[in-house]
């Protein structure tokens, strides 16, 4: 079963004109991929150089525990996320929520231009209130930056469209 965020934008507006908004959780082959990496190199440290802690002590054992200790925050983390396939993004007729931040539509200033390198690119969603922050969008929930960028367009100039008569 395809994730919604490897899907076309004609899905997302179907899904949208049926259900009354889109979801997209976390990607999790991403997630496993990203995380892995950087598991496997906060993991190489600590392995290799354990027994070294011991016999140093001090700061050495200091800054070898507070690396284990994140690694393992990492690891619950990253467990938390792909079982639950949070935080998600959803589109609705309402706004755009991502995690916790919800921004209404009438909120909502323009959809900014995809940036960042092809692996990191980031979407920022510009709100009306210029001191407000961006809200920025990644690759975790959504492949294609640049095609939810034109979607969300779209979307955004049907909600600025007068309703007729």
């Amino acid at each position: 079963m395809a994730v919604m965020g490897e899907e076309s934008p004609a899905v997302w507006a179907e899904e949208l004109r049926r259900a009354g908004r889109v979801v997209f959780p976390v990607r999790r082959k991403r997630l496993v991929i990203q995380r892995g990496c950087f598991v496997v190199l906060l993991g190489l440290n600590p392995a290799m150089s354990f027994t070294e802690w011991i016999h140093a002590g001090g700061q050495r054992l200091a800054l070898g525990l507070c690396s284990v200790v994140l690694l393992l925050l990492l690891i619950a983390l990253s467990t938390w996320q792909l079982v639950t396939q949070r935080p998600t993004l959803i589109v609705d007729h309402n706004g755009i929520r991502a995690g916790r931040t919800f921004l209404p539509w009438t909120a909502v200033g323009t959809i900014g231009v995809p940036h960042g390198p092809k692996v990191y690119m980031v979407l920022p969603i510009i709100p009306t209130n210029v001191w407000a922050k961006h809200l920025p969008l990644t690759q975790d929930n959504v492949k294609d930056l640049p095609a939810l960028a034109s979607w969300l367009t779209k979307v955004l100039q049907d909600h600025r469209r007068p309703a007729p008569n």
